[in-house]
C-alpha cells in the first residue's frame, strides 16, 4: 500500500476509533459510578422503620389511596385532620455528568415529630455517549413504599 492510500485509511478510522473508545470510555465510567452509589446504598440506602402504627379508621379515611398504597402529604399540604406528613430530602454528591444523588424520605407524625420510617435511595443518572437519546440512570435500593412498611390497616395488615 502506497504512503497516500495509509493516509487515506488512516484518517477513515481515525473516526471510528475514536468513536469505538468513547463509547467504552462511557461504559466504563458508568461501570465505576454505579459501583459507587451500591457502595452508598450498602452503607446507609433502604428502609429503616423506627415504629409501625396501626392506623384507626379515621386516620385511614383521611389518607388517600393510590393503588394500594397510602399517601402522605408533604408538611407544607398537611391537612389539619392528617396525623402524620412526609418530609423529602435530596442532595448532590456528584454535579458533572455522571451526576450522582442521594434522596431521603421520612414519614414523621404530627404530634411529636416523632420519625416513624425512612427511606433512602441513593442514584446515578448519564454518563452515556453523547446523543440525543434520553439519559440512562441507576438506583438502589430496589423500589419500595415506605407507607405500606411503615402503616397497618385492616385488622394489622398493611
Amino acid at each position: 500500500m502506497s504512503v497516500v492510500g495509509k493516509v487515506i485509511a488512516a484518517v477513515l478510522l481515525a473516526p471510528v476509533v475514536v468513536v469505538v473508545a468513547g463509547i467504552g470510555g462511557c461504559a466504563a465510567r458508568k461501570t465505576y459510578y454505579d459501583w459507587q452509589v451500591r457502595k452508598r446504598c450498602e452503607a446507609d440506602g433502604g428502609v429503616t422503620i423506627h415504629e409501625r402504627v396501626l392506623l384507626s379508621p379515621g386516620q385511614a379515611a383521611s389518607m388517600t389511596v393510590s393503588g394500594h398504597v397510602l399517601s402522605v402529604p408533604f408538611k407544607a399540604e398537611k391537612r389539619p385532620d392528617q396525623d402524620f406528613y412526609r418530609e423529602e430530602v435530596s442532595q448532590q454528591i456528584r454535579a458533572s455528568n455522571p451526576e450522582i444523588g442521594r434522596s431521603e424520605s421520612r414519614i414523621i407524625r404530627a404530634t411529636d415529630q416523632k420519625v416513624l420510617g425512612r427511606r433512602v435511595v441513593y442514584w446515578r443518572r448519564g454518563g452515556d455517549f453523547p446523543s440525543p437519546a434520553h439519559d440512562s440512570s441507576f438506583s438502589c435500593p430496589e423500589r419500595s413504599f415506605l407507607e405500606n412498611e411503615v402503616f397497618l390497616r385492616d385488622g394489622g395488615n398493611k
